[in-house]
């Protein structure tokens, strides 16, 4: 497993990102700017946060396919690129949205379905290809398990948005994720 400043970098930017994600998640709902929002600055600044947190996610992602966490098989492989594609998607809706001013655009629930298969399938790669020892082999895993049991299953049943407590957790499981990619490469050396 590649273990150098390389992998430790997209960790430590995953951390970020899910720092930046929870300030906007504040500030999201103190403000009362949820999508469409208001057209205000304020709105675009907050989910300019947002995007960058996003991007901030798709570059920890990178680094944990390049870190082989998920291992070096097809499945693996496959299971990051999902994961990967679904943020891609997210990002790209959430440039047509501030263009559109339009939150129903249709990459947004593709994006969020491609998300959770991406990070249950990565999740399972990552705990069965046994690269990882300890908590960090869980912790892709704990991030697409919640992301189903407690965001999407409920939302699909009652079609309600997160609260802001379960939304902020969500956060919580993002940056266990980037701390193992940062302290696995690390135990590694």
């Amino acid at each position: 497993m590649e273990s150098n400043h390389k992998i430790q970098r997209p960790g430590l930017i995953g951390m970020l990102a899910a720092g930046l994600w929870l300030a906007a998640l504040v500030v999201e709902y103190h403000y009362g700017l949820l999508p469409p929002g208001n057209g205000s600055w304020m709105y675009y600044a907050d989910q300019s946060v947002f995007f960058l947190a996003l991007m901030g996610y798709l570059i920890m992602l990178v680094g944990l396919w390049q870190s082989k966490a998920a291992g070096e098989g097809r499945f693996g492989k496959i299971s990051l690129g999902i994961f990967i594609a679904g943020i891609a998607a997210l990002l790209i809706a959430q440039v047509v949205q501030w263009l559109t001013k339009n939150p129903d655009f249709f990459l947004f629930p593709v994006g969020g379905i491609l998300q959770l298969l991406g990070g249950l399938l990565t999740g399972t790669a990552v705990v069965t290809a046994k690269r990882w020892s300890g908590w960090q082999r869980f912790a892709p895993l704990l991030q697409g398990l919640y992301y189903l049991i407690v965001l999407f299953i409920p939302i699909a049943v009652s079609n309600q948005s997160p609260s802001e407590l379960t939304e902020g957790l969500w956060q919580v499981t993002w940056f266990i994720t980037s701390l193992a990619l940062y302290s696995a490469s690390n135990q590694s050396r």
